[in-house]
C-alpha cells in the first residue's frame, strides 16, 4: 500500500509487512511472477537504455530490483517504513512519501516506465484517474504504464480473497481499468492476465466447477503505451499476444465438458435402454427356465431321497468293509513282523552260508595245494627212478668189468688182514656209515651202485640199511601215503561242498 485517501501520515506499524510476507509470497516468488512483463520491458530497455523508472507503492522492492538488473535508473516510493527498510537492506533507491503526490512533481516526458503493483485497489476512483493522467504526462513517447491489481473475473478473488487485505477498497474489473487508461489518452492498451494454474492453459485438460470458480487468472495488469508509433513496432509482438485465462473461456470449456458428458450419458442411456430391453427378454426366458428348473428340482429331490437310502446302505457296507480292512491290516502287521523275523534269520543264514563258502574255498585251496605237492612228489619219484636205473646200468657195467674181477682177491686179502682190528674199525665206521647212508638215501641215483657193492658185503649192507632206514623212515612214509592223503582230502572237500549246497537250497525254500 502506498497511500490511503491521500493521507501523508507515515505507517510505522509492521503489520502490513508481516501480512504481505505471509499472503503475498516470498521475494523469489514475486520476482518470478514479475518476469512475465519482460516481453514489454526488454524492448523498452533497448529504446531507452538507462532511463528513469518510477514505481508507486514499491513495497519490499522486488520490481525495483528487477528494473536495476535490467539497466534502468529506478526509484520507488511508499508510506510503509517497514517495507522501505526491506528495500534499503538491498541498497535499492526509495523514498518515503505519498507516491501519487510525488508523481505529480515529476517532469513531463522524463521517464520510460511508470508502474504500480497492487496499488489502484487501495485508492479512490478520483485518485486512480489522477494517477493515470499524471503518468501519461511524465512518460516519454513510447513509454509504458503498468497497473497490476487483483482480477475480479476470478470469482474466488472477487468474493473472498480480495477482502483478505483490510486496506483494499473495492475490486476494479479489467474493462473499467482499461477504459480509464484509454480515456486518459494512452495510444495502446493491453490486458495481461496473470498467475493462473499452468495446467489449465492446456485446452485438453478437463475443467471442473471449482476451476470455473477459481481458475481464471487471479491477477491482471493494464499495460498501456504512450505514443505507440514512436517505438517503430518493437512492442507489437508483446501487445499482440494473449495472456492468462478469462472466466468466459473456463465457462465455455466447462459447458463443453458438460455437453460432452450429457452426450455420453445420452449414448449410455440409449445403450442402457437397449440392454434393459434385452435384459427383460432374458428375464422372461430365465423365468421360463426357472419354472422348468423347479420341476427338475422336484424330480431331483425325489431321486435324492432314493440316493440317500442307497447311500445309507452303502455306508453300512463301507463300515463292514472298513472293519474287514482293519482285521486284514492287523494280520498284515503280524505277517510283516514274521517276515522281518524271517528276514533276520535269512540274514544270519546268509552270513553262515558266506562263512561256509569261505571255508569251502579255503578247503579247495588246500586241496589244490595238496594236489600240486602230489604232482611234484610224483615228478621227483619219476626222476629218481630214472636216475636209479642209470646207476644200475653203470654198476652192472662195473661188476662185469675185468678190473673189478681182477681186484677182487686183493680186496678179500685186505679185509682179512684188517680182521684183527674189526671191532675198533666197526665202531669208528659206524657213524660214518650212518651219514653215508643218509647221503645216499637223499640221492636216489646213488642207490643202485651202492647196493651193488653192499650186496657183496651182507653185514655192512645190513648195518647201513638199518641206519638209513631209521633216517629216511618218515620220508618214505610220506611219499608212499601221499596219494591216499590227497584222495581223503578230496573226499572231505566234496562232502563239505554237498552239505553247504543242501543248506543253501533249504534257506531258499524257506524264503519262498
Amino acid at each position: 500500500m502506498d497511500t490511503n485517501d491521500g493521507a501523508e501520515l507515515a505507517v510505522v506499524d509492521s503489520f502490513y509487512r508481516a501480512f504481505e510476507d505471509r499472503y503475498r509470497g516470498s521475494r523469489e516468488l514475486i520476482k518470478s511472477r514479475l518476469a512475465k512483463y519482460m516481453p514489454f520491458v526488454q524492448p523498452l530497455a533497448t529504446l531507452y537504455p538507462g532511463e528513469k523508472t518510477f514505481d508507486l507503492g514499491c513495497g519490499r522492492g522486488e520490481w525495483l530490483e528487477l528494473m536495476v538488473e535490467t539497466g534502468f535508473t529506478a526509484l520507488g516510493a511508499d508510506l510503509d517504513a517497514e517495507m522501505l527498510e526491506a528495500c534499503r537492506e538491498r541498497n535499492l533507491p526509495v523514498l518515503q512519501a505519498d507516491a501519487i503526490a510525488h508523481l505529480a512533481t515529476l517532469e513531463s516526458d522524463s521517464h520510460a516506465l511508470i508502474s504500480a503493483f497492487h496499488v489502484v485497489e487501495h485508492v479512490s476512483f478520483d485518485q486512480l484517474r489522477s494517477l493515470v493522467s499524471e503518468a501519461l504526462r511524465v512518460l516519454k513517447p513510447g513509454g509504458l504504464l503498468i497497473l497490476e491489481t487483483p482480477n475480479p473475473e476470478n470469482i474466488a478473488v472477487a468474493t473472498s480473497n480480495f477482502y483478505l487485505d483490510p486496506s483494499h477498497q473495492k475490486p476494479i474489473p479489467p474493462l473499467l481499468l482499461s477504459f480509464v487508461v484509454e480515456h486518459a489518452g494512452f495510444d495502446r492498451v493491453k490486458v495481461v492476465r496473470l498467475q493462473e494454474a499452468p495446467e489449465l492453459n492446456d485446452a485438453a485438460v478437463p475443467v471442473g466447477f471449482l476451476d470455473v470458480l477459481r481458475g481464471a487468472s487471479p491477477d491482471y495488469a493494464i499495460v498501456a503505451q504512450k505514443d505507440a508509433n514512436s517505438s517503430q513496432g518493437a512492442f507489437d509482438d508483446a501487445f499482440a499476444a494473449e495472456y492468462g485465462l478469462t472466466i468466459d473461456v473456463l465457462v465455455h470449456r466447462y459447458e463443453a465438458r458438460i455437453a460432452s458428458s450429457i452426450s455420453q450419458l445420452d449414448a449410455r442411456l440409449g445403450q442402457t435402454q437397449e440392454r434393459l430391453r434385452s435384459s427383460e427378454e432374458i428375464l422372461h426366458i430365465t423365468q421360463e427356465r426357472l419354472r422348468s428348473s423347479e420341476e427338475i428340482l422336484h424330480i431331483t429331490q425325489e431321486r435324492l431321497f432314493s440316493v440317500d437310502g442307497k447311500l445309507h446302505t452303502a455306508d453300512e457296507r463301507l463300515y463292514s468293509v472298513e472293519r474287514k480292512l482293519h482285521t486284514a491290516e492287523e494280520r498284515l502287521y503280524s505277517v510283516e513282523g514274521k517276515l522281518r523275523s524271517t528276514e533276520g534269520r535269512l540274514h544270519i543264514e546268509e552270513h553262515q552260508r558266506q562263512q561256509v563258502e569261505e571255508r569251502l574255498e579255503h578247503a579247495e585251496t588246500q586241496m589244490h595245494g595238496a594236489e600240486h605237492r602230489a604232482r611234484h612228489a610224483e615228478e621227483v619219484a619219476h626222476q629218481a627212478n630214472a636216475q636209479l636205473q642209470l646207476v644200475h646200468v653203470q654198476l652192472d657195467a662195473v661188476y662185469r668189468s675185468m678190473s673189478w674181477r681182477v681186484t677182487a682177491p686183493m680186496r678179500w686179502v685186505s679185509l682179512a688182514l684188517r680182521g684183527k682190528q674189526a671191532v675198533t674199525v666197526k665202531q669208528a665206521l659206524k657213524p660214518v656209515l650212518g651219514k653215508a647212508g643218509l647221503y645216499v638215501s637223499k640221492r636216489p641215483w646213488l642207490r643202485w651202485p651202492v647196493f651193488a657193492v653192499l650186496n657183496r658185503m651182507p653185514r655192512v649192507k645190513a648195518r647201513l640199511t638199518h641206519v638209513v632206514t631209521a633216517s629216511t623212515a618218515g620220508l618214505a612214509v610220506d611219499l608212499n601215503t601221499l596219494p591216499n592223503h590227497v584222495e581223503r582230502l578230496s573226499e572231505h572237500a566234496n562232502r563239505i561242498h554237498a552239505s553247504l549246497t543242501a543248506e543253501f537250497d533249504k534257506s531258499q525254500r524257506e524264503k519262498r
